[in-house]
């Protein structure tokens, strides 16, 4: 899991949003039933659920080497493909992410729209589609090239555990690291005090 990156591409409202949620949501209840703690940190607006923190920018994420889940909805909003401002912020967080042990999901419309850096380092991409009352994901594993079909029926039985606010729009995501070399003297004394 450490250093992963799982991108979900698809439509509006083709269901990718909650098929990242079920995915960190069952992770982190996985790592909870055999008593591990797996902090979620997550854009997506989610009160109800105990298992998430809302965040919107980069630097509300702590940087420590505790096992992490950072599930980033629309990520184009902030980390748009053609927004050169950003991007060392970004690769330097993306570089990183492995040595955070950091589990990152990400949606967006097209892949297209997102750093190309995150693309070149997506582990899996779940290409989402609906028809009707059925989402179909297909599971995408580049380094292999193979893949996995998946198909949900959607029920009332489907959402009867989804907490998160499906018309809550997530504010443009902030990548500055402002706080980023702060965060690092900490991360140097908490698990390296002999380098400072």
């Amino acid at each position: 899991m450490p250093g992963s990156i799982i991108g979900l591409v698809g439509k509006q409202r083709s269901g990718k949003t909650l098929m990242s949620y079920l995915l960190a949501k069952a992770l982190y209840q996985s790592a909870k039933d055999s008593g591990y703690l797996l902090r979620c940190y997550s854009n997506l607006y989610s009160p109800e659920d105990d298992f998430m923190t809302y965040i919107s920018s980069i630097s509300e994420i702590p940087l420590d080497l505790e096992p992490k889940i950072v599930l980033i909805d629309e990520i184009y909003n902030g980390c748009d493909s053609q927004d050169y401002k950003k991007l060392k912020d970004i690769s330097i967080f993306l570089n990183t992410i492995g040595k955070q042990n950091c589990l990152f999901l990400y949606t967006t419309i097209e892949a297209g729209m997102v750093y190309n850096r995150f693309r070149n380092q997506t582990n899996t991409f779940v290409l989402v589609k609906k028809v009707n009352d059925v989402i179909f994901y297909r599971f995408f594993y580049p380094d292999t090239c193979t893949y996995h079909d998946l198909q949900l029926k959607l029920t009332p039985e489907l959402f009867v555990n989804v907490h998160y606010d499906t018309n809550f729009i997530p504010v443009v995501f902030d990548w500055r690291m402002d706080t980023w070399n702060e965060k690092l003297q900490e991360y140097y004394r908490r698990y390296y005090p002999d380098v400072l």
